[in-house]
């Protein structure tokens, strides 16, 4: 039988009202499946995906630059 994700969901999210060494005898899979179900949802969940919208460092302003710039012209050591 295949589960669907709502199904592996459900199965993972019970597993941890169980005892481990009862899997075996509730669950209609492995408890090996059933962590790597588990394993898969807590991936998907921190995957950190809305932290990385923006990455490296920020532009720097049109002023700023400027500024440096003349800085280097007027100093040159």
């Amino acid at each position: 039988m295949r589960y669907q994700p709502a199904d592996r969901l459900w199965l993972a999210a019970l597993s941890s009202l169980i005892p481990r060494r009862r899997w075996a005898q509730v669950f209609p899979i492995t408890p090996g499946t059933l962590l790597a179900w588990h394993r898969k949802l807590v991936a998907k969940k921190w995957d950190y995906s809305r932290r990385r919208t923006t990455s490296g460092r920020p532009p720097t302003r049109a002023v700023v630059k400027k500024l440096v710039m003349r800085l280097a012209r007027e100093n040159s050591r």
